[in-house]
This record gives C-alpha cells, sequence and structure tokens, in this order.
C-alpha cells in the first residue's frame, strides 16, 4: 500500500502535532527562556552564578563520574551474562533472564534501601557482623563507590536485555561457518559474534550513561548524607530552596541537557548508516547457533551468574521485606523485632493510604492510555503517510530520551506553573510529565510494529472499499494487540515506579501524593518500616500485574 497523502490524515496530525508540542517542544523552550529570565529582563546571570558562586566543579566531576562508573560496571555485569544465557549450556537461563527483568520492571531505590540496611558505614548489618568478628566495618555504601555498585546492579537488567535482543536476532550461521573452518571459540566471540552485536552494545553503554544521569532515588539515599550531589541531587536541592532557585534551577538543567546532548550526538554518529554499514547484518531469521557447552566451568559459572541474580534481585527483595516486618532497622537482626505493626499502620492507619494507592493508579491509567494513543499517532504518520515534516514530528516526539528526567521536569515546571496554565501541583500535570518520559518507546515500539505488518493486508482492505480509519481499525490495530499490550505494560509499570515526576511536580499536596513519594518522604524521615511497608506493597503491584503478562507473552515485555 502506497503511502497515504494529505486529505484526511490532517484531522490525525493536527492533534498528534499539537499534543507533541505541548508534552515535548513546549517545556524545553520554557527551560531555556527560564534559564535567562532576571529580574531585568533577559541575560546571563544563572549562568555566572553557576559556574562562579555555585559548587559547579563538584557537581560536573561527580555526575561524570557517577555516570561513567555505572556504565562500565552495568556493562561488565549484564553484557557477559546475556552472551552466557544465549550461547552457552549454564544452567537455569530462563531463571537469570526473569531475574534481569524482575531488576528492570523493579523500583531503583528498592536496591539502594536494602544496601543502606547492609552496608551502611556504622549500623548497617554487615558492618554489625564483621565488626564483633574480625574488629573492623569495611563496607560504606554513602559512597561514590557505593552509589556506583547499587546502581550498576540495577542497570545491569538494561544492558542485559538489549545485548540479549541482539543477540537473539543474529543469524548463527556465520558463528556457525566459523566453527566449521576451524576457528576457536574465543575466536569466534572476539571475530564474529562481538563485531554483530557492537551497534548493541554501543547503544546499550550510551543509554545507560544517560539513564545513570537521569537517576534520582539512588543517588539521593546514598550520595546526600555524604553530601556527594550529582545534577539530580543537586537540581533537588535547588527546586526545594526556600525561596526556590528556579531561574538557578533552569540554568543548571540545561547544562545537564547540553551534556546529554552531546552523549545522544555520539550514539546518533555512531548509529548513523554509513557507519552501521560497516558491521555485518543481523537477518534475525538465520540459523540458530549452537550451545557452546561449557564443561567443567558450568558450575562455577552458574554459581558466578547467580550470584550477581542475588546481588541485584534475591537480596534486595529479602532485605526489603526483612525491614518491613522489623521494629529495629539496624544492627544484628533478632526474630524477637519482628512485628506486622509497619503493614498495619500503612493499610489502616495512615490516613491517605487509599488516595495513593489511587493517584498512583489514576496516574498510571491516563498517562499510559494518553500516550499511547499520541505514540500511535507519531508511529503511524511516520510510516503510512507522506506527510511533510513527518520526520521533525517523530524527532520531537523521541528526543526527550536523551534528556535526563530531572532536568525535563524542570522544564515542565517552567511551563506549566503560571496562568493560564497553572498546572503545577496537579495530578495532570504529573501525568503529562510521565506521558513525556515515555513517548520514544511507545514511537520506536509501534514503529516496529507497523514495519512488520504486511501492507498487502491493509492494501486488501483498501482495495474492497474500506476508508482509511476502518482500514486501520480492522485491520491494522489488531496486528498491533501485542505490541500494544507489551508497550502498555512497560509504560504503566514505568509510571508507578516513577519518582521523579510526582516528587518535583506534586508541590507537596498531599491530593497529589503517590506511593513513589511517599515511600521517599518516609525515608527521609528516618521511618524506616513504614518506607520499607510500602515499597512492598508497590513491588506486590507491580508483579500482580507484570508477571502474568509476562508468563503468557515473554517476548511482548
Amino acid at each position: 500500500m502506497s503511502r497515504v497523502r494529505h486529505g484526511g490524515v490532517w484531522l490525525v496530525a493536527a492533534p498528534v502535532t499539537l499534543a507533541v508540542f505541548l508534552l515535548n517542544v513546549y517545556p524545553l523552550g520554557w527551560l531555556a527562556v527560564g534559564s535567562v529570565s532576571t529580574r531585568g529582563g533577559i541575560g546571563l546571570d544563572h549562568y555566572r552564578e553557576l559556574f562562579t558562586r555555585f559548587s559547579f566543579a563538584s557537581v560536573l566531576v561527580d555526575s561524570w563520574v557517577y555516570a561513567l562508573g555505572t556504565t562500565l560496571l552495568a556493562l561488565v555485569l549484564g553484557a557477559p551474562l546475556a552472551l552466557l544465557v544465549t550461547r552457552t549450556d549454564v544452567p537455569g537461563r530462563e531463571g537469570l533472564r526473569l531475574g534481569a527483568v524482575l531488576a528492570f520492571v523493579s523500583p531503583p531505590w528498592l536496591t539502594a534501601m536494602a544496601y543502606v540496611f547492609l552496608a551502611s558505614p556504622n549500623a548497617g548489618t554487615l558492618n554489625v557482623w564483621l565488626h564483633a568478628l574480625i574488629g573492623v566495618k569495611p563496607f560504606n555504601v554513602h559512597s561514590m563507590t557505593g552509589m556506583i555498585v547499587v546502581s550498576a546492579l540495577f542497570l545491569y537488567s538494561f544492558v542485559f536485555l538489549t545485548v540479549e535482543s541482539a543477540l537473539g536476532a543474529v543469524d548463527g550461521s556465520y558463528e556457525e561457518a566459523a566453527r566449521v573452518v576451524g576457528a576457536s571459540r574465543w575466536t569466534v566471540l572476539t571475530r564474529v559474534t562481538l563485531p554483530l552485536v557492537t551497534p548493541s552494545l554501543t547503544t546499550a553503554a550510551v543509554f545507560s550513561f544517560i539513564i545513570s544521569w537521569s537517576l534520582f532515588a539512588t543517588p539521593a539515599i546514598l550520595g546526600m548524607p555524604a553530601r556527594i550531589y550529582v545534577f539530580a541531587t543537586q537540581l533537588y536541592l535547588l527546586l526545594n530552596a526556600f525561596p526556590p532557585k528556579l531561574g538557578l534551577s533552569a540554568a543548571l538543567a540545561m547544562v545537564f541537557c547540553l551534556s546529554a546532548g552531546l552523549v545522544g550526538l555520539l550514539l546518533w554518529l555512531v548509529r548513523r548508516p554509513a557507519v552501521a554499514g560497516r558491521y555485518a547484518v543481523i537477518s534475525g531469521k538465520g540459523h540458530r547457533p549452537a550451545v557452546i557447552p561449557l564443561g567443567r566451568a558450568r558450575w562455577p559459572t552458574a554459581i558466578a551468574c547467580w550470584s550477581l541474580t542475588g546481588l541485584a534481585v534475591g537480596l534486595p527483595y529479602l532485605m526489603v521485606l526483612w525491614m518491613s516486618v522489623n521494629t529495629t532497622w539496624f544492627g544484628a537482626p533478632g526474630l524477637a523485632n519482628l512485628s506486622l505493626a509497619n503493614y498495619a499502620y500503612v493499610l489502616t492507619e495512615y490516613p491517605n493510604s487509599g488516595r495513593v494507592v489511587w493517584n498512583s493508579l489514576v496516574l498510571a491509567v491516563t498517562g499510559s492510555a494518553l500516550v499511547l494513543a499520541v505514540g500511535l499517532g507519531v508511529a503511524y504518520l511516520k510510516a503510512r503517510t507522506a506527510l511533510p515534516g513527518r520526520g521533525l514530528l517523530g524527532a520531537a516526539a523521541s528526543y526527550t530520551v536523551i534528556l535526563p528526567s530531572v532536568a525535563f521536569v524542570t522544564g515542565v515546571i517552567w511551563a506549566w506553573i503560571r496562568p493560564p496554565f497553572a498546572l503545577y501541583g496537579t495530578l495532570a500535570l504529573i501525568a503529562l510529565a510521565q506521558a513525556s518520559r515515555v513517548m520514544p518507546i511507545v514511537v520506536s515500539n509501534f514503529g516496529d510494529g507497523l514495519a512488520q505488518i504486511d501492507r498487502a493486508l491493509e492494501e486488501a482492505g483498501t482495495t474492497c472499499g474500506a476508508g482509511r480509519g476502518r482500514v486501520f481499525l480492522g485491520i491494522t490495530l489488531p496486528l498491533l494487540r501485542f505490541v500494544t499490550l507489551g508497550t502498555f505494560t512497560l509504560v504503566f509499570l514505568a509510571s508507578l515506579r516513577d519518582l521523579n515526576s510526582p516528587l518535583f511536580l506534586s508541590g507537596g499536596s498531599p491530593d497529589t501524593l503517590t506511593l513513589s513519594v511517599v515511600i521517599f518522604t518516609f525515608w527521609g524521615e528516618t521511618r524506616i518500616g513504614e518506607s520499607a511497608a510500602f515499597t512492598v506493597l508497590l513491588l506486590l503491584l507491580t508483579l500482580a500485574i507484570f508477571l502474568p503478562i509476562y508468563r503468557l507473552f515473554p517476548k511482548a515485555v
């Protein structure tokens, strides 16, 4: 079917374009304006203060060290695990994959909370035990090293899933051909397999870097007590000052965005056709590669792989559960301290429990529905029409993937804090911000789904006299049902666990509280057990939604 030309397509293009502008373009424009807005009009006062009076250099250095360290460690952990799961006979491969998926969908602060309980320098359980045994307290999670390790234990899952997907699409005949001519396993790995997945490895590295910069909960929980500030936590402090330093925060956010833009430019340079053409083709339809037997290394390798899964998923889950039923938060645990008092409080005594859960679900449903509608519209206009400027529309819908979320949310504050659109402190604004952040995922997923649909099916409907709308509703949309299900699940869970948007945009109103904000607030007030109990409830809600879908359609999510 030829691309749909103008005509009625503008009935779809107009609202979709307006939505993309309001969601993605308008906030960034206001962020730029806010960074140069002064009492005297327009100037660079905020940037001068940023570079001269403000401790910008230390924040910049710590941000780069944190992001680079987390990225490198996540690559070291996730990429080899993906190779072992897809290419070897390591025991429990499906379990290892499920562990990585659970790490990916779990709240990022869960791991941080667990390791504070275990490795806090003075009162962490491990330090208390080791001090009693050998007289030393070796672990300090409130450090740059602690931030990097804990963040990598969360982010390795992204690297794993990215590389695993690429390895699954590699035509195994290339590797088999190399083995037939006598190449060793190491030679096949280094000269055939790795070059085939180099673009995916690069993508995983770049986006891991950007995600590291966007992380707020982990640097806040682990770094702020030690006065280690990265971009995200420093923006939080500026916006929560009295009065809020909106101009300075806008300038810092712009520097934050420009730095991320440079990383995004690197990704574009690596992935452009001229560069990508240097790599071998990944067909996705070729021969399935043979499983490599590990021999005597099989069980030692399994122990190493499952140790990573235990450190990233099993141990954090158990520790947060233990914290939620404990009345003593640190030190040597004892059964005498076990109690359900924390759950009794969050379920029956906390006055806003019902509202908090309701707000979280409303945001997840409404934001997901909004972004699916807009994202599908963008993907359809790009793939199925000859609309002028459709490439620019796709770029405007997807550019937020390279922006740190805290920086973008700062722009949202500037855009919607004043009349006539005074939405700051409302659930509507939080939903809009969440939709903006996940729109690149939606556009990409629907774009891939549309590319896999044989246009002859749509052409047949048109030939039979059906209009474009009827063809879309009767043929295209049903064929996208699995893509829609998987995408909805991902964005729903992303909204459910999102901390940055509701924390920065709620305005402190109890009417806009969400589970993530309450958890973070309770933790900051050292109400550790109650924070852990709420985290367990959020985790149970997440798994109740995710696991049935994953079991039925593992590749959809």
